[in-house]
């Protein structure tokens, strides 16, 4: 969860967690909001290992790409923190970047939800090699 691939990566996360975290530790507190956040990157984690060992189990993977594959990021964590945000505001309007339409939140957090799921089971039937844990975002929002 405190390792990201790029500057890129740890951005776009950090900027989410700058985003919403601010109004959750706010309404939950200081340990309640970490011990959420914890448990959704590890959840997240969990739910990405359980795919690919399903994936490898099932033969759709060669088993040597299945040994160095690392699993590294806070956005598991983060899809849990938009997915609190969401449950919590539910009718807060936003705005997504570059679209200038409003957006209520819990339509923003099925929206993003249902991307994942689409673009993970397109990595798992083979259609994007994204390099994307779709699933670890799933199972953060799962988690949360």
């Amino acid at each position: 969860m405190f390792l990201h691939a790029d500057f890129n990566h740890i951005f776009f996360n950090m900027f989410a967690v700058l985003m919403f975290a601010p109004v959750l530790e706010r309404e939950w507190g200081e340990k309640k909001f970490l011990a959420y956040y914890l448990i959704c990157g590890l959840g997240a984690a969990l739910a990405q290992e359980l795919v690919w060992m399903g994936m490898f189990n099932a033969q759709m993977i060669h088993p040597i790409w299945a040994e160095n594959v690392l699993t590294i990021g806070s956005s598991g964590a983060v899809f849990g923190i938009l997915l609190a945000f969401g449950w919590l505001f539910p009718d807060v309007r936003m705005f997504i970047l570059f679209i200038p339409i409003p957006i209520r939140a819990r339509i923003l957090v099925i929206i993003y939800a249902a991307i994942e799921l689409l673009a993970g089971l397109g990595s798992i039937a083979g259609f994007s090699a994204d390099h994307v844990a779709h699933f670890a975002h799933l199972g953060g929002m799962v988690f949360g």
